[in-house]
C-alpha cells in the first residue's frame, strides 16, 4: 500500500458485454476509470447490454476475439486491459477460450499495453482437477508467457449466482437449496467488485503488477447466507443440504466436479486481508442483499 495513484489512461475492456461483464464496468466507472473502450463483435444498440454501456460513455468497437485482424484497431491507442472473460461462463470450458488469450496475449503485446488485468478463478493455481478452473489458468500462463504485465484477480462465488431463476424464487418463498455442507464456509464476491478492485490495481500499477490475488469480499456457511436471506426478506428461511450425487442422475457430471470441490477444498481467499488491502471496496453479502433489492419479487436476475 502507499503508492501514489496514476493515471490509467485508455482501458480495453473485454468480455463485458453479458451480465456479471457489465456489473464490473460499473465498478470501474465508481472509481472513476471513465476512458473506457470495449470490444463487441456487433454494435447493436437495441441489445440492452449494448445500449447501457453506450449510455454510461463506454466507446464501443467491432472486433471479434477469433478474428486476429480485428483486434488492432481495438487495442490502438489502448494503456491497460480488463479482461472479464474470453468464453461464456460455463460449468464445461470453451476451447476457443485459449486460443483468444493467445490472441489477446499477441495483440496487447504488439499495442505495448502496460497493464493487463485478468478475470480468473479461485483455486486456479491449485490443481482444482476442474476443467473450467484449470483452464483459466492457462490463460493466465499464456499472458505471462507472453511477457506481459499481468495481475491475475482471481474471483470467488459470484453472489449474482444466488439470483439466477434456478436458485432465487424458491428462497423468496423460504427454502434455500445448495450442494454444500451447512457449515462449510463459502467465499463470495460481487461482480461489481470485481471492476472497482480492477480500477484500484490499475490505479497503483507498480503494487500490482505480477501479483495474483484470490478475491472474495464475505466469507459465510449456508446457514449464515440463509440467514441473511431471512433478514433482507423479513421472512424465515431454511437451508437444505442437496446430495450432489443427484447432479450424476442428472447427467450434470461437471457441475458434480465442481460441488465436490467446494465440498472438499474450495475457495481459500483471506477476507480480512482484503478488506485491509481494498477498503471500502467490498461488499459483504448483507449489503448486497440490500443494494441489489432483494427482497423485492418484482426483479429479475436481468435488473441486477
Amino acid at each position: 500500500m502507499g503508492s501514489a495513484e496514476i493515471a490509467i489512461g485508455k482501458v480495453l475492456l473485454i468480455g463485458v458485454t453479458g451480465g456479471t461483464g457489465s456489473n464490473a464496468v460499473k465498478g470501474l466507472l465508481e472509481q472513476k476509470v471513465t476512458d473506457l473502450r470495449a470490444i463487441t463483435r456487433k454494435i447493436d444498440l437495441e441489445r440492452p447490454s449494448l445500449s447501457k454501456l453506450h449510455n454510461s460513455g463506454v466507446e464501443l468497437v467491432e472486433a471479434d476475439l477469433d478474428d486476429e485482424s480485428s483486434l488492432k484497431a481495438a487495442f490502438a491507442g489502448v494503456s491497460a486491459v480488463y479482461c472479464h472473460a474470453l468464453a461464456p461462463d460455463l460449468a464445461k470450458p470453451d476451447p476457443q477460450e485459449v486460443v483468444r488469450a493467445q490472441r489477446i496475449a499477441q495483440a496487447a503485446k504488439q499495442a505495448n499495453v502496460n497493464h493487463v488485468v485478468y478475470n480468473s478463478a479461485g483455486g486456479a493455481d491449485r490443481k482444482s482437477g476442474i476443467a473450467h478452473i484449470e483452464q483459466k489458468y492457462r490463460v493466465e500462463q499464456i499472458l505471462k508467457q507472453a511477457n506481459l504485465p499481468t495481475t491475475m484477480l482471481r474471483a470467488c462465488l459470484f453472489m449474482e449466482e444466488f439470483w439466477k431463476p434456478y436458485t432465487r424464487p424458491s428462497i423468496l418463498k423460504g427454502s434455500f437449496s445448495f450442494a454444500v455442507q451447512p457449515d462449510r464456509p463459502l467465499h463470495l464476491i460481487t461482480t461489481k467488485d470485481m471492476g472497482r478492485v480492477a480500477a484500484y490495481v490499475m490505479q497503483h500499477r507498480s503494487e500490482y503488477v505480477g501479483k495474483d490475488i484470490e478475491l472474495a469480499g464475505d466469507v459465510l456457511t449456508p446457514k449464515q447466507m440463509a440467514a441473511a436471506f431471512a433478514n433482507a426478506q423479513g421472512s424465515s428461511v431454511a437451508y437444505k443440504e442437496v446430495p450432489p450425487w443427484i447432479f450424476l442422475l442428472l447427467f450434470r457430471k461437471s457441475l458434480f466436479d465442481l460441488i465436490q470441490w467446494y465440498r472438499k477444498q474450495g475457495y481459500q481467499a483471506d477476507v480480512s486481508a482484503l478488506r485491509a488491502e481494498f477498503p471500502g471496496l467490498l461488499t459483504t453479502f448483507a449489503d448486497f442483499l440490500e443494494e441489489t433489492r432483494w427482497a423485492n419479487p418484482e426483479l429479475t436476475y436481468q435488473d441486477l
